[in-house]
This record gives structure tokens, sequence and C-alpha cells, in this order.
């Protein structure tokens, strides 16, 4: 009961801080009750992943019974919700103050409060209706948030284009709780008892795949992400990023859950998430904006994600708790991986972009000086993200390798071995794309003058981003330590298997974790050496292009150092202008990326299905006679359908 008691609590605290920030006048009161729900939230979930016992609270709703329910697996993903939600709320006083343009700050305060409270409501909730009300008020806080800046024409597109894919999204979940409700008796989740029913199993679980597929921005489904992240205040971007997205991998885990195993299921859903891994990277290293490339990223990374839980759910319909234990372990440790190092990289944006006013990387450059707090803390999260080893984001794709390597050697070879070539390459291409990214924004010299002019930002958003820059080192180098903690997550989705992990990977975490200490001390030591050099000493310079006194034309552009690997990427067109005159006339040239998968295709499809579902706009008409009379049609008809159906089945 006393997890559960926290949850309700922080939930509580979240929407009355919501509700302060978007009346009250003084940021305080807001900022104080946002952190006490987030330590209520961390207190709970906390309490069950270091082995306390897990809460439930049962209640009547709508005729029936409901319950919450904080169990290992509720915790793994409530832990960074409120870690990151807190960060925001600190963030954000200086982000997006209450004086902010046309309200835009209160809005935002009141909307992270409902957005936190309603995912701790999708993250405790076992029973089907409260769990779609929470998913709808998670759905709509994002939107409010999303659409923050409306002023701006892209940012009412990307507002549309998400309100439909989650409303989409929504209606395909609504159909999955109803087979669920079917299939287990009652709307309460608790696993199905008996053999399986392929059938309806193999619908619950491909609609759980397609329907929450949208939240994770799975390919093809990931085409509303880019844009909505993109236009959202980067704080916002962190939390959407680092927690809403995995509503969606959750869902599946916990639908999983429910059913027997579905054979084949597994490799599936790794071949799935292998291709949105590999898309989402190739998509990163293309991009010019740097918010857009950190929202690609995160298509990469729900990819690979998505590639561990394929991997856990192969292990569990063939019996095998090693490679069930690998693949559901690393997706979770991939999660929080992802939850720190993405909302440090997002926060890091917003940074940026506040110092220069633009998301532009061709306009950037230099910033390490003139944002050396900034930049520094940045550093870990690049490491992170870019999966070198033996940073955490490695650890946690060092545990589907293993697992991929398992399956491989146990007969699973096609999906396993396409699964750990993709993963190989998204690395490959993740490491360039952040090259990328640290090197335009923070090395050379500045390439315009808000570069040239820009300044440190302030305390209250440098030490959010010193804080989670610590956590990457802390998960890099206690990697080992939370060995134990996933067992208990992966209790919960492979039920009666052992203690695996711990016993199977301490070693290998222990001899990463002792190289990145050496790594560790020896940049230390280069740091301290770069310090004794005196100030007057000749340098060289770097970016210069062999030249003595470089000037901003000598530099490698952004387009230039990714152009030999984004080519190969679908969707980017390479145009060539060849120039014959002897006496050229001044040209300029312009090259853009478009999502071909997506933006090109996906997208034009569900905009033109929402503005052919425009014409049922005239069945509103305002007046309540007309409204009475659909609901009297409705129940005329449902009469009818309970009266004749019996007759018509044998």
């Amino acid at each position: 009961m006393l997890p559960v008691g926290l949850m309700l609590g922080a939930m509580g605290c979240w929407v009355a801080s919501g509700c302060l920030g978007l009346r009250g006048a003084d940021d305080r009161p807001h900022q104080a009750l946002g952190l006490l729900g987030a330590a209520l939230g961390l207190a709970g979930s906390l309490w069950v992943l270091l082995g306390g016992a897990s809460g439930t609270l049962t209640f009547p709703f709508w005729g029936g019974t409901a319950r919450l329910e904080v169990d290992a697996l509720s915790a793994a993903f409530l832990a960074p919700l409120h870690l990151v939600a807190a960060l925001a709320v600190l963030y954000g006083h200086r982000y997006l103050p209450l004086t902010a343009p046309k309200g835009a700050g209160r809005w935002v305060r009141l909307s992270v409060g409902c957005l936190a409270a309603s995912l701790t409501l999708v993250f405790t909730a076992r029973q089907g209706l409260v769990f779609l009300v929470g998913w709808e008020a998670m759905a709509l806080s994002a939107m409010c948030l999303i659409a923050s800046e409306h002023e701006h024409p892209e940012v009412l597109r990307a507002t549309w284009v998400y309100l439909v894919c989650t409303h989409a999204g929504t209606l395909i979940l609504t159909a999955m709780v109803v087979l669920l409700a079917q299939r287990l008796g009652g709307y309460g989740w608790l696993p199905a008892a008996g053999a399986p029913a392929p059938g309806p199993d193999l619908a619950i679980l491909l609609l759980a795949i397609l329907g929450f597929g949208f939240k994770a921005g799975l390919v093809p489904f990931h085409f509303w992400l880019p844009a909505a992240h993109a236009g959202a205040p980067s704080h916002v971007s962190a939390l959407l990023s680092a927690v809403m997205l995995k509503a969606g991998i959750y869902g599946i885990l916990r639908v999983s859950t429910l059913v027997p195993p579905v054979a084949h299921l597994g490799g599936g859903l790794m071949a799935l998430g292998a291709l949105t891994a590999l898309y989402g990277a190739g998509c990163a290293l293309a991009q010019r904006d740097y918010k857009r490339l950190l929202a690609y990223s995160s298509i990469e990374n729900l990819g690979i994600i998505a590639m561990g839980v394929g991997l856990g759910l192969a292990g569990r319909a063939l019996g095998l708790p090693w490679l069930a234990a690998l693949g559901f372990g690393g997706a979770v440790f991939h999660v929080w991986n992802h939850a720190v190092f993405k909302s440090l990289l997002f926060l890091g944006a917003g940074a940026v972009l506040q110092a220069t006013g633009t998301r532009d990387l061709e306009a950037l450059g230099g910033l390490a000086q003139r944002m050396p707090e900034t930049a520094l803390a940045l550093l870990p999260g690049v490491l992170a993200v870019s999966a070198l080893p033996p940073f955490n984001g490695f650890l946690s794709e060092w545990f589907l390798y293993r697992g991929f390597f398992t399956s491989i050697l146990g007969g699973g070879a096609w999906p396993a071995g396409l699964a750990m070539t993709a993963l190989a390459l998204t690395g490959g291409l993740a490491a360039i794309a952040f090259a990328k990214f640290y090197g335009f924004i923070f090395l050379g010299l500045p390439r315009s003058a808000e570069a040239e002019h820009a300044r440190e930002a302030p305390r209250g958003m440098v030490l959010p981003m010193a804080v989670l820059a610590g956590l990457c080192l802390a998960l890099s180098l206690g990697g080992a330590l939370l060995l134990p903690v996933l067992d208990r997550v992966v209790a919960v989705l492979a039920p009666g298997n052992p203690a695996l992990l711990a016993a199977g990977l301490t070693l290998d975490l222990g001899l990463c974790a002792a190289l990145a200490v050496l790594l560790l001390g020896l940049g230390a030591l280069a740091w301290r050496w770069q310090g004794r050099i005196p100030a007057a000493a000749a340098r060289p310079g770097t970016w210069d292009c062999g030249y003595a006194r470089p000037t901003v034309h000598m530099e490698y552009t952004a387009g230039s150092f990714a152009d030999s690997w984004s080519a190969l990427v679908p969707g980017v067109k390479l145009k060539i202008r060849r120039i014959r005159e002897l006496f050229p006339r001044p040209t300029t040239f312009h090259s853009a990326f478009q999502d071909e998968v997506g933006e090109g295709y996906a997208a034009g499809l569900v905009l033109a299905a929402a503005a052919r579902m425009q014409r049922f706009r005239r069945l509103q008409q305002g007046h309540l006679s007309v409204y009475l009379l659909y609901i009297l049609v409705a129940l005329v008809g449902i009469f009818l359908w309970a009266t004749v159906r019996p007759r018509l089945l044998p």
C-alpha cells in the first residue's frame, strides 16, 4: 500500500503544481510542489526497485473494480519520469519564465504537471478503462506542450499531426482493451490463465505493437516525432523524449505479461526495431537542425529498446530464461540510460538555443570558449548516446549483443543476425552524427554573429545538466550494482526465471567500469597537463585546413562533414550544379533533407485521411436536440444489436 500511496500523493502534488504555475505570480510554490511530487514518486519507485513489497489499491470504478499497483516494472518507468520531470521544472524557471509572451510559460507549467500526473496513472493502472483515461490525459497534456509556441505555422502543423496520430493510436488501443477484456473475462489486468488462444492472443499483441508503436515512434509511425520535438520548448522535448515515448514501450511490455507468449512475434519485433534504429540513425546524421537531430536519435534509441523487447519475447516464447533476461534487462537498462543522456542533450540544446537564437548547425561553432560549462556537461551525454565503450549507452547495448550471440548459437540466426548487424551499424552512424553535433556546435570558429556573442547559460539551467552528466558517469561506473534491480524487473516480465543477470554479467560490467575509471583518469591527467601550458605559448589552430590564420570560410560545414554518409540514407537527394562559364556569376547552393518514409509518405496519408474526416463535422450542429437524437439512435442500435445477435449465432 505504501508505494501506491506515495504515487497518489505525487499525482496530487503534480496537478497542484501545474495549477499554481498557471495562476500564481511567483514560481517558487510551483517548483516546491513539483519537487515534492517528484520526491514522493522517486521514493515509491525506489522502494519497490530496491526490494520492498509492491503496493496495490482497489477501488470501485464504472460499476466494476479498478486497481492501481506499483510493481518492479512500473517502478522502472516511474523513476525516470519523476527524475526528469523534477529537473525540467528547475530548468524551466530560467528557460521559460512566467513572463514569457502570450502566457506560454504559465500554460507550459500547467501542462507539465498534468503530464507527470497522467503518466504516473498510466504506469500504475491495472484496469483497461483506467489505463485509457490516463493515456488520453497524457496525450492531451503533451499536445498542449507541443503547441506552446503556436504562433509559428510549423508548430501548429506539428501539433495537428501529433493529435491525429495519438488519437489513431488510442483508437487501436481501445480495440486492444476490448479484446483483452474478452480474453481475461473483465477489464482488470491480471495475467490470463490457461493455454494460449492463438487467434485472440496474437491479435491483442499485434494491436498493442501497432497502437503503442505510434507513441514510441517506431518506423513507419515516427513521422509526428521530429517536428513535435523540434517545435516544443527544450525542457519539454527532454520530458517527451525521456519519458513519454517510453510509455509505448511500457505498454507493450505490460500487455505481454497478460497473455501467453506467441511464437515468432519476438523475431518480428526485433526486425521492426532494427529497421527503426537504422533509419533513425541515418536520418539523424543528415539533419542540419540540431533539435531534429536529437529527435531522430530518439527514434534510433527507441528502435534499440524495441530490439531488446523482441529478444525478451523470443526468449520467453522459446523457454530460454537467459535469452529473456538479456532482452528484457537490456531494454529496461536502455530505457534508463536513454532517459538520462537524451534529456541531458535536449537541455543542452535549449541552452545553446537561448544563447544563440538559432537551431542551425551551420551558424554555430566555437561555443566551447563561450559556454564552457555547457560544453563540459554535454560531453558525457555525447559519449553515452554514441554508445562508445565503456560508457552507459554501450552497457545496455552489451546486453543485447550477448543476447544476439546466444540466439545465433541456439539456432535463431535470421532475426538475431539481422538485429545484431543493425545494432552495430546504428552505433557507427550515431557516433558520426554526434561528432557532427558536438563538433559543429562547440569546436572551430563561430560561423555567425549569434555564435560570436553567445554567453553561458544561467546557473539554474546548468545545474540540471550537471546532475544528468553526473548520472551518466555514475551509470557507467556502477552498472554492475544495478543488475539485481534489473533481475527484479525481469521477474515481472518472465515469471519463474532465476536471477540470471547478476550472476552472468557482473564480470562484464565490472571490467567496463574499470576501463571507464582508467579513461576518466587519463582524461583528468590530460586536462591537468593542458592547464600547465603557459597562456603565451603557441598552440596549433583547430579546424584551420592547414592555414596559419584561418577564417570561417575555411572550415568544414556540417553538411560537408556528413555528405558522404547521408547520401546513403533514403530521402537525401544530392544536387550538383556544373559551372561552365569563364567568369561565373555569384551563386548560392542550398541542400535540404526530407524524410521520405515519414514526412514524405506516411504523414501525407494521415493528413489526407484527416482532411476527409472533416466532412463529419457537419454532424456537429451545436443544437442540444440534435445531440439527443444522436444518443437515442445509438441506444436503439445497441438494443437491436443485443436482441438480434443471439438469434443469429448458431
